[in-house]
């Protein structure tokens, strides 16, 4: 082996590849306190085409990571707010609803809840197969056929389903707004078979997201689907005896 050719190759072994030198500084995090004068003689290049010393850079990062931290305390502080809000405004509903006698109280608290304390754009409360409703904006009566062929897989299963509407979507649902479009959440009212649909609106096709959560909304559909039921259940009774005495 010539000279240079075992030069060339110490040269090589002498060379160190960046994963070696973090690996070493991150074994020997006294380095630079033993060599704090590299501390001010590295420049570091920035994405503005700026430089800046190790210090410097370090301390940009520390500020760029606290104001983050800031904002995400304050985004977990909001939405902490948030629901607290609408819990006590849930229960809020929720003690009214023990309180109401028939189906007409139960649908004005409804009304009352959503308008006035919620402070929703629109909403209403489409029953199936209750015949003896009488449709008066908020309350309508229809089949759970009719509302499928209008809202396909926003009424698949029991959850929830947040979306911007179609414009026949949003009229169907929310038939004496002035308003075409928006979003919805489209609640499945459920206890021991379909009872209907209540549906929460918005002006903002952006504000009912399907990523949104609905944990309050379906607790809400299970509290008002266990008080309708036996209303609905009573008067579908009543009118079928009624009816079954007048044909006797």
């Amino acid at each position: 082996m010539t000279e240079s050719t075992t030069e060339t190759t110490q040269q090589q072994q002498e060379t160190l590849s960046a994963s070696q030198v973090v690996d070493y500084l991150i074994h020997h995090p006294e380095f630079f306190v033993e060599n704090e004068h590299l501390l001010a003689d590295l420049i570091l290049p920035h994405a503005s085409g700026s430089a800046a010393s190790l210090i410097e850079r370090q301390a940009t990062v520390l500020r760029e990571r606290n104001s983050e931290l800031r904002q995400r305390l304050s985004n977990l502080i909001d939405t902490a707010r948030e629901n607290d809000t609408i819990f006590r405004l849930t229960k809020s509903l929720g003690l009214t609803l023990l309180e109401a006698n028939s189906l007409e109280d139960t649908v004005r608290a409804i009304h009352h809840s959503l308008y006035r304390e919620f402070k929703v754009d629109c909403a209403s409360l489409l029953l199936f197969d209750a015949p003896h409703i009488q449709n008066k904006g908020f309350i309508t009566q229809t089949s759970s056929e009719a509302a499928k062929r209008v809202l396909g897989n926003l009424l698949r299963g029991e959850r929830v389903h947040c979306s911007a509407l179609r414009e026949n979507e949003f009229k169907y649902l929310f038939p004496t707004s002035e308003a075409t479009s928006g979003s919805a959440a489209i609640v499945p009212l459920h206890y021991k078979k379909e009872i209907g649909i209540l549906a929460i609106g918005s002006y903002n096709s952006a504000h009912f997201d399907p990523a949104m959560e609905t944990a309050f909304i379906s607790y809400m559909s299970q509290i008002i689907s266990r008080k309708i039921a036996p209303f609905l259940e009573t008067k579908n009774t009543t009118e079928t005896t009624e009816t079954t005495e007048s044909s006797v």
